[in-house]
């Protein structure tokens, strides 16, 4: 039976941790586990409390710092102390500070105005002296723990130290004129969260260390054949914007809004248009979406780009994969403009084409709080699309020998 798994920060649409226990084996014996789309970590965290080495990739930066939160050894009592010895001196660093300093060091004007609209002047304040005191923690392990409890202070549904609600799905909007908790009140109780979400306490048992890496799922840095088994969830054709809401975290850690925008236009899934390129397995891929021809101009553009972006994927996961090793894909399909996508079986003809042999394929239906492309209120994609987009799929492919 899997345990009651509880993760260190929020993270819009986390894969479900039972599709990741069910289909790992316990560590007898460890296997090399990959998720190159690793998000908050879920794989990672699941993979390694079974014995197994975790390694993971992500271009969010925001999502790097989560997984690594969930998936390194905590040690609790440390971790408070310098808690407690950050929020002393923020407290004394808070008085200093004006509504023109009371910013991160070297913010230029567009990041520094975007500050000041999400969050109001005293939280501005407390949340600049925190992180000018997080910065100078010299421990990189604690470091981290410190930025994962003070971003979960902001990226939260209703009650966080913005001005914003629904931050944690990523769909921040402006509500408040004052901020329902400061982050002095709360740093702390983060922290506590922080502590008894992750399972990997210094006393405890010893794990197979778990590998996190700020890098790119179209260009892996790992050798070939290397892993024994890669579990992912590709992202929606039309991508949850996970950065439209990890922002207000990442502004403090001293990025800038200009570089987390080229981030997200890079990202995989982003609104981008490209041409459909002379390859013949790419042209198969937008066929097999079954949308090619329903769509507009733009919106071909959008699919084409997603579709190569995803071959580079799919072919370096092959090319990472021991033979006879398994990928495990969690595949939500779109919708663009009430027009279904099937992003599954994109997937399954690219990695098809670089040599990944199919195994199985199965539905699972998405419970009522993940169902978010489209809501099951959007009257306007129709009773069968919505009934469509209540599932995931699960496919599963094997490296031939």
């Amino acid at each position: 039976m899997i345990p009651n798994i509880k993760a260190v920060h929020p993270f819009p649409a986390r894969m479900a941790p039972s599709i990741v226990w069910d289909r790992l084996p316990n560590s007898n014996p460890p296997l090399k586990i990959l998720d190159p789309m690793a998000g908050s970590g879920t794989t990672l965290a699941i993979a390694r409390s079974k014995g197994h080495f975790a390694y993971g990739v992500d271009r969010d930066p925001l999502a790097v710092i989560i997984a690594k939160a969930w998936c390194c050894n905590i040690d609790s009592k440390k971790l408070r102390t310098k808690a407690d010895e950050v929020l002393e001196k923020a407290k004394k660093t808070a008085k200093l500070l004006n509504s023109d300093t009371a910013f991160p060091s070297s913010s230029d004007k567009e990041t520094k105005e975007f500050i000041k609209y999400w969050f109001d002047l005293k939280n501005r304040k407390q949340l600049a002296a925190l992180s000018k005191h997080i910065v100078l923690v010299r421990d990189e392990t604690l470091r981290m723990f410190l930025w994962t409890a003070f971003s979960r202070m902001i990226i939260t549904k209703k009650t966080g130290v913005s001005l914003a609600m629904d931050i944690s799905h990523s769909r921040p909007h402006k509500v408040y004129k004052k901020a329902p908790v400061t982050p002095f009140e709360i740093f702390l109780k983060a922290i506590e969260k922080v502590i008894k979400a992750n399972p990997f306490s210094v006393y405890r048992r010893k794990y197979p260390k778990a590998t996190i890496l700020c890098g790119d799922s179209r260009k892996l840095s790992f050798r070939d054949n290397f892993f024994d088994l890669v579990i992912t969830s590709p992202p929606y054709l039309n991508a949850i914007d996970y950065l439209r809401g990890h922002k207000l975290s990442l502004v403090w850690m001293k990025n800038s809004i200009e570089k987390i925008r080229k981030l997200r236009t890079t990202n995989i899934g982003a609104e981008v248009q490209s041409c459909l390129p002379d390859e013949k397995h790419i042209m198969e891929a937008a066929k097999a979406s079954g949308a090619i021809d329903k769509l507009t101009s733009r919106q071909r553009g959008f699919l084409i780009r997603y579709i190569i972006d995803m071959n580079s994927v799919c072919s370096e996961i092959a090319r990472v994969l021991k033979p006879k090793g398994k990928v495990i894909y969690v595949v939500g399909d779109s919708i663009i403009k009430s027009v279904f996508v099937r992003n599954s079986k994109v997937v399954r003809s690219l990695s098809e084409h670089h040599k990944l042999e199919f195994v199985s394929i199965e539905d699972r239906t998405l419970p009522a709080n993940r169902r978010y492309l489209p809501p099951p209120s959007n009257e306007g994609a129709g009773k069968q699309l919505q009934s469509r987009m209540r599932k995931e799929v699960i496919l599963i492919m094997k490296k031939s020998c």
